[in-house]
């Protein structure tokens, strides 16, 4: 049987590639090379921006806790706290989560193959083809690319070099910390609704603290050239939150994971081919998320192949509207978060204590994590909404000032 799509990978990018072919009427075989649930090195923390994606439909034993707000705890000592109204995202445990999406596509008519891990893929004029490691193939019109950031499919495609570049790719490692409810409660001062950020000094990296009920995701993440030592610098992160929040925290296990590199600079397609989520390098250069990029780039390879098989049209040069639309949705993110991050520590330091308390940095905020705005629609929204809150802004400036002179 020849396929409509292969979609090699079931993480978030792949089953929702997966689940909107199969929508759309299309053959598809999702090939996953785990046997599923499986563990996944992330912290676990998806935006809402992502759920939208998916209708809002997400059942509630998955969801860990619901996030309302931001800390960024800077290396010069201050906090700056960004609290919504609104739920900005959730935190989940991946393999849980990830099963759910990979059931959802099934559901929706998509064929998945668990413990089938691919070790080629091609395309030619008339089809694209993938090779399993137990010697099996399967052809299909085309082929998705979701196998994460060391992804075959890229590769096999000569999309990305066969060696990693570590100026291009970052590193991390996470590990999930049992502490129990009471145990959350008293490491988030009773406030397990908000994500700790906590950028390092001189590096382009940082760490992060999620609540979920009964446990902590603590992890590390930076460029590949700051991370060289990545298991010491995950310990004494680890250990360093363990004092300030007076909890013990015991290691079960540590996980290791590349993160995705210049996904907008790069060609994520060719020929009956396209890469999506981490395999194509989309992830916030500032903030290291990448869960709901992926799914949002999947949407529009779905939609892509779909126009292309209708016109019948098989070539890059049809599948170029893919890059069209990433780079539509997410340039003005990214570089924006690129130039950021760039500037280091220092430039956090300055910015978000000022702007720290104000209803409308954490409205703004707020809107950049549900997806409602972009980084670079910032100075827009701030210009529109400020008339409004000025009076609030000035009445919280002349109170901060009254209580400094006392």
């Amino acid at each position: 049987m020849t396929y409509d799509v292969i979609v090699v990978g079931a993480g978030p990018a792949g089953s929702i590639a997966a689940y909107e072919c199969a929508k759309h009427g299309l053959t598809t075989l999702c090939l996953e090379k785990s046997p599923i649930p499986r563990e996944k090195p992330c912290g676990g923390a998806v935006m809402y921006r992502g759920l939208r994606i998916l209708g809002g439909h997400l059942p509630r034993s998955l969801v860990e806790q619901k996030i309302y707000g931001l800390r960024f705890s800077l290396p010069n000592g201050t906090k700056s706290e960004f609290i919504s109204d609104k739920m900005i995202g959730i935190t989940v445990f991946r393999n849980r989560f990830d099963e759910h999406l990979a059931k959802r596509a099934v559901n929706a008519g998509s064929e998945l193959m668990e413990n089938t891990p691919v070790i080629h893929a091609s395309t030619s004029d008339d089809s694209a083809k993938v090779r399993l490691k137990d010697g099996r193939e399967f052809k299909s019109k085309f082929i998705i690319g979701a196998d994460g950031v060391n992804s075959v499919v890229s590769r096999s495609l000569g999309l990305r070099p066969q060696r990693k570049d570590l100026t291009k790719v970052g590193l991390g490692m996470e590990s999930d910390f049992y502490v129990g409810a009471e145990g959350v409660n008293q490491a988030t001062n009773g406030n397990p609704s908000v994500l700790e950020i906590i950028p390092s000094e001189d590096k382009i990296s940082y760490g992060w603290v999620f609540p979920k009920r009964e446990h902590l995701a603590i992890g590390v993440a930076g460029s590949g050239v700051h991370m060289r030592a990545l298991r010491p610098t995950f310990d004494r992160f680890y250990k360093n939150i363990e004092k300030k929040i007076g909890v013990p925290l015991t290691l079960e296990k540590r996980r290791t994971c590349f993160l995705g590199g210049d996904g907008l600079g790069s060609v994520n397609v060719v020929n009956r081919g396209i890469l999506v989520g981490d395999a194509a390098g989309f992830v916030d250069p500032m903030m290291g998320e990448g869960i709901a990029y992926a799914m949002q780039s999947s949407v529009f390879a779905a939609d892509v192949i779909t126009s292309a098989i209708e016109e019948g049209k098989y070539d890059s040069v049809q599948l170029s509207e893919y890059h069209t639309l990433c780079k539509k949705e997410f340039s003005a993110n990214f570089q924006m978060a690129a130039w950021a991050g760039s500037k280091g520590t220092s430039f956090a330091e300055r910015v978000l204590p000022s702007v720290n308390g104000f209803k409308l940095a954490s409205d703004v905020m707020a809107m950049i994590a549900r997806g409602e705005i972009g980084y670079a629609d910032i100075p827009y929204v701030i210009l529109k909404k400020l008339p409004r809150q000025l009076p609030h802004i000035l009445q919280q400036a002349v109170q901060s000032r009254i209580l400094s002179s006392h």
